[in-house]
């Protein structure tokens, strides 16, 4: 799968150009390189996919209301988008703050010119571990930030792909609350002339999100007590088959993926991406055929995000899952813990 090239800036100043409309268009047609779905992603996602839009787009001297936009995510909490000539971030703020509530992302951008991608994985929670009293955690809110330099720097632009997920507070079992589907975000901004007088600068941002309100494809326990029944969950996706994820306790055990299908000529592609830097040292990609019923298993990164192209008669479906997981801890077992979350895109 190719990875969408993140555009650096001109050396022109901004005077250069003959006028603000000008560089509006140089704007959206840039932004619209960085949104630009590849091949595998602009394929068919499940029929029961909602989709929404939060986007903003300003230029030169503007009301300030334009540097904000919001936008529910289904059944989890409040997106906002901010563009700010000194404060860039992508923001979300659960309906509640006693669930664990994460936006994982992996973020592509350009740096010292080279392409790179982060691993980011913004959380709000009352309770870091089983151990926690509560008195801690985050504030009601969290983001990531998207400038790289202060004061911000001129020109900025990028990409993020990603799952923002909630589930029960890790101070209790993992079903012990209900279960909500997961949202797949795929993000982009640009900016520029940051550093210019006001009505040289301009900005764009845009936010697509996609929630199957049908399932909830979550694997979540807390403690060793509280994995047994809990390893392995199923997704159906039909007519392409059923997603198994699987995520057992212990140092030898297995956390993976797996798709079931009936479709002899079944195909799985993924890219698995860990921690940051360069691209190539951070994204391991991999293409599995149908075998005995099954196509994989795939390991999932203990720290880390996947994207996943699953084809079987004729359909393709498209899947982010964020995974995260502390199976070897012998001295504490009920501070193991596993956290699986897919959503399609």
């Amino acid at each position: 799968m190719t990875v969408r090239s993140v555009p650096v800036p001109s050396t022109a100043r901004p005077r250069a150009l003959a006028a603000t409309a000008l560089t509006l268009a140089v704007v959206a047609a840039l932004l619209g390189s960085v949104a630009t779905s590849s091949p595998a992603q602009a394929r068919r996602a499940p029929d029961d996919v909602i989709t929404k839009t939060i986007s903003l787009s300003w230029s030169g001297k503007t009301d300030k209301s334009s540097y904000t936009s919001s936008g529910r995510i289904p059944g989890i909490g409040q997106l906002k988008l901010v563009c700010k000539p000194k404060n860039t971030m992508l923001k979300i703020k659960p309906d509640d703050r006693n669930r664990e509530t994460t936006m994982w992302l992996a973020k592509y951008e350009k740096k010292n010119y080279s392409d790179v991608v982060a691993v980011k994985n913004v959380r709000v929670y009352r309770y870091d571990t089983a151990d926690d009293d509560g008195t801690g955690g985050t504030g009601k809110a969290a983001h990531e930030g998207l400038n790289q330099q202060t004061p911000i720097e001129t020109f900025a632009s990028g990409y993020a792909e990603g799952v923002i997920s909630t589930r029960t507070g890790r101070h209790l079992p993992g079903g012990a609350q209900g279960a909500v589907p997961a949202t797949s975000i795929k993000f982009s901004w640009w900016w520029e002339n940051f550093r210019e007088p006001r009505r040289y600068r301009s900005c764009s941002m845009q936010a697509e999100l996609a929630t199957d309100p049908t399932q909830s494809a979550l694997l979540t326990w807390h403690g060793d007590q509280d994995s047994e029944g809990r390893t392995v969950v199923t997704t159906d996706l039909s007519p392409v088959g059923t997603l198994e994820l699987t995520c057992q306790t212990g140092r030898r055990s297995i956390q993976w993926l797996r798709l079931i299908t009936d479709d002899p000529n079944a195909t799985m592609r993924a890219r698995t991406i860990t921690a940051e830097g360069l691209l190539d040292d951070h994204v391991e990609e991999d293409f599995m055929e149908a075998g005995g019923g099954y196509v994989g298993p795939l390991d999932m990164p203990e720290n880390g995000m996947m994207e996943l192209n699953l084809t079987a008669h004729g359909r393709t479906v498209n899947m982010y899952v964020s995974s995260y997981y502390i199976t070897n801890d012998d001295k504490d077992p009920h501070l193991n813990l596993c956290e699986v979350a897919a959503a399609p895109f």
